[in-house]
Order: structure tokens, then C-alpha cells, then sequence
């Protein structure tokens, strides 16, 4: 450093402060980058990359973006994974400062971003931390731009699987945990876990680890309790919970750190258990579409149910979605709420008010930040200028949470007011930038204006009276930055000039000067337009903190807002489709008529055929459905899961009448794909995700399983999928409400054997050669799968169909005849004579027989027959 400029040892400085991010410094009118931050900055944004000081041995690579346009360039690396650290200068630039003070105004990493450029309307963007060990760990999320601000601590075995479980649920954006725990998530998540959290999320979650003392529980303890302003945790359900209040503590002194301020809208924390709502895990998200992902090409269920018209109410909506209810009065009031809303009157009136409405979370977060701009308090503005209009059109209301939403409605006059007074109708971005407040709110801010624009006025005079003056026609009073105002005259005119004219600066053609009068009315100019920035901008800051005091008022009436959004949607959606309110009852039993799926009937240009379904913890309780490929096993498994899941979150569900309990979790295990980043086999991923199934499963789940045992040998697989079906029907801690697809038909004899099994069948039925489908649920077993028939629609040749004919009729003359060898109680002799005569080798073997039978002997010659016979040497088996 000691060959360095004074400018680079201040950013060597700073630069120390912030390993691990690209800091971008302040210089003029652009952020810079330097050394390592530049070739990544120039390879990432695909800007120029120059260096200064070229002439010199070790010149210093170095790129920049505009000051203006920076947050453009800022969004794309963070949403790359980088961390950006912003550098802009503390004070202002005058002739007597060589070096102005520069500092870190903010650091934006893909867990706090908060810029409309990184963040969607509809999108929570979650901060995550994570820590504990052994049997006991505890996980925060906070999303920075609303406030909202949750913790759970998982305990028990299986405890780390479950909590990659609950991260993948959540999809933050960012990931801290101590350093300590560095490889344990190293393992976990550089694998296929991190591309699996990608799946819920259109961005991949970025790992950061820090020191492990920002976890320590008494410091962990004291910050929290400052942030909330109170002695005690244990109202906030976090009594007892250390590795909770770790991990909660952690996320939110790295929300303070790099944002620079306290965040005061992170008010409160929501402590969770697993058991508070339906348990949705990553793999059954995406196997039932309840979210947009990469696979549901925007055909979800959360697509099919979002007519919200405001972000705040969309991610509320997606939150109940990933998390339903299991709290039957609370899912009541839900539907209650949905039920009056169905009278398209009053939801009309309600929607078309809150489209006027913003998204008061985020104009809420941005105002505690101190980002929030001056268009922003305007927004904020018009926003409650809705709410008297809202809680007027709710008035009259008979649902109880209706009436609760609209008493925490707000209207806020005061601040309206206040608003309305003081912030031009047409702000500026940036405050620094003039025409902020209002003309009219502050007798010294109008004052100065008037001198500010009177004097631009008098100098345009003095321009036109120094032209008479002199004679010089030519003349021009000029400004900029470097010399202030100045007059310039040509070279052919230096001869007119009057003497008490002061050369300023001397050009190849022209030459400058200033005068005493120009330089009095130059001060008055200047230093009105420095002081009416610097008063602007302390008025915002006043406006702002005025505003700010209500910052509980206003996420009080975001969120019934919110709510109110995702009701109305709930209520457009059944109104638009169809929908029936389900009856909730504290049994058992589910009893579904004329169900229908809420995604295929959604998107599917051909009319749906719904389907009754009965399921309970006794008679009904194993269903294993039978059917032809393409007859809809997948679909119905599928819809019985999404109709218990609208029901839960307080929605109407398409159906004719819907009878439901109430859930704890769904599982399913449906699909096939291979886990080739940690070297799992398509059967290896089956049998986990089945065995995780069948150790955490409870009477009040229901399970889905789609073609269990498929992955492996014919024989090994039915071996398995009999034996799950066994264990689902009789163990009492994991016997859940199971639908079971196969095209194993063996296991519908399970159905004679057990108490509780029942054989279902999609039906299907041959005309004229070709397979039609009939799409509906009965009782009974399938006698035949139409895998060739549904083989010959996909267009394989003739003559492989045909042969597929042969080979099935073989085979299963083979199966029924081990079969019957078993029944007839047969030694292993008998068993193995019959079994040798359907084998697969026997039935490859045959068609070198059938040549040997179609020959025509009397015409081969004996060289063509030596041919024929080595032919078929080669051919058998």
C-alpha cells in the first residue's frame, strides 16, 4: 500500500472490512470495482474491463457501472450468489476536502435484498440460519422486506433430516450456519439437497457461514429482547428453546448488519412445531404441483387458486398453500369468510378497491430501512386513502373474520395528511435530486427556491447587459462544476474585454473570466441550491420518521389486507369453478362425491369425469387401485390430496359434497428419477422416500403410493410393494389412510386377507380392437392393464405389438401356472419342470423354433443349411 494513491488506500481499507463481497465504490458519477472485484464484475456483468494506472509496473484492473443504473448491475450478481457491498461517500465534495470520507452504506447478499429488482410481488424472500448439533437444532426465517419472522427448533434421531426437511419447505434464498457446522452442510447440501430447494424456488439458495459466536445464547438472548422491546421471550412461545432463539438471533443481527439500520418492523416472532399445521415436505410439494416449479410449467395448484390482486395477498395465499391448517376453527372462520364473499356484489366492490392498494408489507420494510424513496410515501398514501372505502363496503359484514379484518383496518388521517402536504404530486427517485416537498410546507425551503430561481433570473439579465456593455455579441455566462459561473468570450473578442473583468481559464479558442457582481449573485445561486437539497432532504428524513411511528398500525392493516386479498380469491375461484364448501368433522372418515382434480380440470381443454371416493381407519383404510395405464390411477390418487388440502386452507373444493377430517400430513410416493449427484438409483430414491414414509406416518396422515417396487426385478418389486401394503394395514403407530396404484395384480388379494384393504379399479373397455378409456373409480379389480394397447397408440411398429401379444400370452399362462403349483402343493421338481416350459428362455427359444418349422427342406441346399443351422446356434439362448 505504501506506492498506492490515497484514494486506493481508502478502498484497500474499506475492502479489508468485506471479504467476500464486490464492493462497489463510489467515485463521481460511477460505483467502481478494483483488482479481484473487477474481472469478476467485468466477467459477470459483461462490461469493460480497463485498469488504472497502466504505465505503471502493476497496473490495477478496474471497471465500473453508472451511479444511476447501478441497482440494474446489482441485481444481476447478487442474483448470481455474490454479496455487494455499497460504498458511497459520508459528506460533501468542497474545494478544501482533497479526500472525501467514504463508507459502507449497505450490503446486499440474496437473503436481504429488498430492491424491487431482486424481489417478486408474489414472492417471500427468506433469510435462513441454522444451528445445533446431536439431536437438537434450530432454524429462523425472516423475510427482511415485510418483517415477517419465524423460528422452530427440531429435536428427537432423525432430527438434521428433518431439518433439511423444514429448510427445503421454505426455500430461503439464503442459508447462515456456524463455521462449525461447515461440512456436515457442505455434505448435505452441495448435493442434491441444493438443487431440490431450487425446485421450490426460482432461485437456488446460497450457503454462507459465520462466526460461530454471533451464536452465543446470552448475547442470542439480549438482542432479541432489545429488538422487541420486552424482558421475557417466553411470550413469543420461545421459553426453553435455545438453539430457537440461536438461530433466530444470528438471522436477525445479519439483517441489521448489512442493511445498517435496526429494522423496527421486525416487531415480533412466530415460533413454530412441525405440528402446528399440515406437513407438506418438498417431495409431496412438488409430486402434487401446489407451487410453481420447473416442472409445473405454470400449471400448479396455487396458479389455479390466485386470483389475488395485491403481492401481499399472493404470498399470503402461497404461505397457506405450503402450509395448511390444522386447526379446524380456524379453518371454519376461513371458510365462513369465503362463503359470505361468494355474493359477487361485495367481492366486486372489495377487489376493485384493493387493486388501488400497494404493497404496504414492503413500503413498510423499505420505510424502517431507510430505503423508502419519496414515490413510495406516495404509494403509501394512496393506499390508505382506500381503507375508509373498505371498511365502509365491510360494514354491514355476518362472518366473524371479516369483522375482525376490517377493525384492523386503519385509516390514519394524520398521516395522510400529512402526506398529502408535504410531498409534491411527481417526486424525483432520489431525494438529492430536488422537488421533493411540497411548495408551501416550510417558509425557509419556499424562501430559498425564490432566490434559487431569481437569481438564474438575473444572471440571464446580466448575460444580456454584459453583451451590451462590452459589444461582444458573443458572450456567454456558462456553469459547471469545476469553476462554477463564469463568462466566456471567443479569442477574436479578448480585445473588448473590460478591465475589470478576471481571467478564469484560458482555452484554445476562447478564454474565461468573472467579475465581483458575478461572483456575489454565483454565491447566492450555489448556496441556495446546496441548502435547499440539504433542508429536502431533512424534511424527508422528518416525514419519514413521522411516518415510521405508525409502523404497527400499517402492518396491522397490511395484513388484514393480505388476508382479505387471499379470501376474495378463495371465494372468485369457487364462484368461478364450481366449488362446494367441504363439511370438516372430527372423525376419520373422507367421503368425497363427485370429485374432480383441481389442476387437470383447470387446464384440460376435455371434460372432466369426476369420481366418488370413500376412505376411513377401519374398513376403508388400504385402497389399492388397479387399472390401464393412461386411465387415470395417477390423477384420482392425486385429487383426493389436493381437495383435502384447499379444504385446510379454508377453500371451497371442486367437488359435488366433500366430507373431510383433518390431516396432519400427506405423503406420497409417486414418480421415478434418478438422484445422479449423490449417486442414487431411480429404486434407491423410491425405497427412501418410501421408508421415510413408513417410519414417520400416523392414523391421521394419508399416504399416496403409485407403482411401489417398479425399479427392481418383477418378482423383487411385488415382494415389496406386498409387504408396504402389509405393514400401512397393520401397524397400529403407522396406519395411515393409504391409496395404493399398482399394476401388480397379484396384490389385490390382499383385499381377501385384510380386514381394512379394498380393491378399486379404473375402468377401461375394448371396441373394435382399440382401448377406450372411462376415467372412472369403481370397486373391483382390473383384469387387464392395456400396456400394449395404450404401447400401440404411442406408435410402436406392427410387428412389435404382435410380438408384445405373444410374449404376454406366454407369460402369463407362466404366472398362473406357478400359481397353481403352489396351490397344488407341487415338490420343486414339478415346480421347476413347469416353470422351465414358460420361461423367458423358452419363450425367446421359440421363435428359433417356429423358423425350423416354416422351413421348406427340400429346397436348402446343404452349404445354405450348415448357414441356417449356425444362424440359429447364435440365436438360441
Amino acid at each position: 500500500m505504501e506506492n498506492t494513491t490515497p484514494m486506493m488506500r481508502q478502498y484497500l481499507e474499506i475492502k479489508k472490512q468485506y471479504p467476500g463481497t464486490i464492493l462497489f465504490f463510489r467515485l463521481g458519477d460511477f460505483y467502481e470495482m478494483f483488482n479481484e472485484d473487477a474481472i469478476i464484475g467485468s466477467r459477470e456483468l459483461e462490461i469493460t474491463l480497463t485498469a488504472r494506472q497502466k504505465d505503471s509496473p502493476r497496473p490495477i484492473p478496474m471497471c465500473g457501472v453508472p451511479h444511476h443504473a447501478a441497482s440494474n448491475y446489482i441485481a444481476r450478481l447478487v442474483k448470481k450468489g455474490y454479496r455487494v457491498a455499497i460504498c458511497d461517500q459520508a459528506e460533501v465534495a468542497t474545494k478544501d476536502i482533497k479526500l472525501v470520507k467514504r463508507e459502507v452504506v449497505r450490503v446486499i447478499t440474496p437473503g436481504t435484498a429488498i430492491d424491487s429488482q431482486l424481489i417478486e410481488s408474489k414472492e417471500n424472500i427468506f433469510l435462513a440460519a441454522m444451528c445445533g448439533s446431536g439431536e437438537s437444532f434450530g432454524i429462523s426465517y425472516l423475510d427482511l422486506s415485510t418483517g415477517e419472522f419465524f423460528a422452530t427448533q427440531i429435536s428427537g434421531n432423525d432430527a438434521w433430516q428433518k431439518t433439511c426437511s423444514d429448510i427445503e419447505s421454505f426455500a430461503p434464498r439464503e442459508l447462515l450456519f456456524p463455521k462449525s457446522l461447515e461440512q456436515l452442510v457442505a455434505n448435505t447440501f452441495n448435493n442434491s439437497s441444493s438443487l431440490t430447494l431450487s425446485d421450490a424456488s426460482k432461485f437456488s439458495t446460497s450457503l454462507t457461514s459465520i462466526d460461530d459466536w454471533q451464536f452465543h445464547l446470552e448475547d442470542a438472548m439480549n438482542l432479541l429482547k432489545k429488538q422487541f422491546n420486552v424482558l421475557e421471550l417466553t411470550g413469543f412461545g420461545l421459553q426453553n428453546k435455545n438453539e430457537a432463539i440461536r438461530a433466530a438471533s444470528a438471522c436477525l443481527r445479519y439483517a441489521q448488519e448489512t442493511q445498517r439500520a435496526t429494522a423496527e418492523h421486525i416487531a415480533e416472532i412466530n415460533y413454530f412445531e412441525a405440528n402446528d399445521f399440515m406437513v407438506l415436505d418438498a417431495v409431496t410439494l412438488r409430486n402434487l404441483d401446489i407451487t410453481d416449479s420447473p416442472s409445473s410449467h405454470k400449471r400448479s395448484l396455487l396458479n389455479v387458486v390466485d386470483s389475488t390482486v395485491t403481492g401481499m395477498g399472493a404470498r399470503l395465499l402461497k404461505s397457506w398453500l405450503l402450509r395448511p391448517s390444522i386447526k379446524r376453527s380456524e379453518i371454519q372462520t376461513r371458510l365462513s369468510a369465503v362463503s359470505e364473499l361468494t355474493d359477487s356484489i361485495l367481492r366486486d366492490k372489495i377487489r376493485y378497491l384493493l387493486k388501488e392498494i400497494s404493497d404496504l408489507e414492503r413500503l413498510v420494510g423499505r420505510l424502517n430501512l431507510g430505503t423508502c424513496s419519496p414515490r413510495d410515501l406516495l404509494a403509501l398514501n394512496r393506499s390508505l386513502s382506500q381503507t375508509p372505502n373498505i371498511n365502509s363496503t365491510l360494514s354491514d359484514v355476518k362472518s366473524l373474520l371479516l369483522q375482525v379484518l376490517s377493525e384492523n383496518i386503519f385509516d390514519l388521517p394524520e398521516i395522510r395528511s400529512l402526506i398529502d402536504n408535504s410531498i409534491a404530486d411527481e417526486p424525483p427517485m432520489n431525494i438529492t435530486d430536488g422537488g421533493v416537498i411540497r411548495q408551501g410546507f416550510n417558509v425557509e425551503l419556499d424562501e430559498l427556491r425564490n432566490v434559487s430561481n431569481d437569481a438564474k433570473k438575473i444572471i440571464a439579465v446580466f448575460e444580456e447587459q454584459e453583451k451590451q456593455r462590452t459589444g461582444i455579441a458573443t458572450l456567454k455566462v456558462k456553469f459547471n462544476n469545476v469553476f462554477g459561473y463564469f463568462i466566456e468570450v471567443s479569442k477574436g473578442q479578448t480585445s473588448r474585454v473590460p478591465t475589470d473583468y478576471e481571467r478564469r481559464q484560458t482555452l484554445s479558442n476562447a478564454e474565461r473570466y468573472t467579475t465581483p457582481q458575478l461572483k456575489e449573485w454565483e454565491e447566492k445561486v450555489l448556496g441556495a441550491e446546496e441548502k435547499i437539497i440539504e433542508i429536502e432532504a431533512e424534511l424527508f428524513k422528518q416525514i419519514r420518521a413521522e411516518v415510521q411511528k405508525e409502523t404497527r398500525n400499517l402492518q396491522s392493516t397490511a395484513r388484514a389486507l393480505a388476508t382479505l386479498d387471499a379470501l376474495c380469491s378463495l371465494a372468485e375461484t369457487a364462484t368461478k369453478r364450481n366449488y362446494v364448501p367441504p363439511i370438516l368433522h372430527d372423525g376419520d372418515e373422507i367421503e368425497i362425491k363427485d370429485g374432480r382434480h383441481p389442476i387437470v380440470e383447470a387446464f384440460s381443454t376435455n371434460t372432466f369425469i369426476p369420481n366418488d371416493l370413500t376412505m376411513n381407519n377401519s374398513t376403508d383404510r388400504l385402497l389399492i387401485i388397479t387399472g390401464p395405464n393412461m386411465g387415470g390411477k395417477s390423477t384420482n390418487l392425486r385429487q383426493v390430496a389436493l381437495i383435502q388440502i384447499l379444504a385446510q386452507i379454508g377453500s371451497f373444493v371442486p367437488a359435488k359434497s366433500a366430507k373431510l377430517p383433518i390431516l396432519d400430513r400427506i405423503w406420497t410416493r409417486v414418480g421415478a428419477s434418478d438422484d445422479l449427484a449423490s449417486g442414487r438409483s431411480t429404486f434407491m430414491v423410491e425405497m427412501t422416500e418410501t421408508a421415510t414414509i413408513l417410519h414417520n406416518s400416523t392414523p391421521r396422515s394419508l399416504i399416496l403410493l403409485d407403482e411401489i417396487g417398479r425399479g427392481t426385478s418383477t418378482f423383487d418389486g411385488l415382494s415389496i410393494a406386498w409387504a408396504v401394503a402389509e405393514y400401512l394395514h397393520d401397524s397400529p403407530e403407522h396406519s395411515a389412510k393409504t391409496l395404493f396404484a399398482t399394476h401388480y395384480h397379484e396384490l389385490t388379494e390382499l383385499a381377501e386377507t385384510l380386514v381394512g384393504a379394498k380393491n378399486y379399479q379404473i375402468t377401461a373397455t375394448e371396441k373394435d380392437g382399440e382401448v377406450v378409456f372411462l376415467h372412472k373409480l369403481e370397486k373391483g379389480k382390473a383384469n387387464k392393464s392395456y400396456g400394449i394397447a395404450v404401447a400401440q397408440l404411442a406408435g410402436l411398429p406392427n410387428k412389435t405389438i404382435a410380438r408384445a401379444k405373444e410374449v404376454l400370452e406366454k407369460l402369463e399362462k407362466y404366472e398362473l401356472a406357478v400359481f397353481a403349483t403352489e396351490k397344488k402343493g407341487l415338490d420343486k421338481v414339478a415346480r421347476k419342470q413347469i416353470a422351465s416350459q414358460f420361461s423367458l428362455f423358452a419363450i425367446s427359444n421359440e421363435n428359433v423354433v417356429d423358423e425350423i418349422r416354416d422351413m421348406e427342406l427340400d429346397k436348402i441346399s446343404d452349404s445354405d443349411a450348415k448357414s441356417l443351422l449356425a444362424e440359429m446356434q447364435r440365436k438360441i439362448i
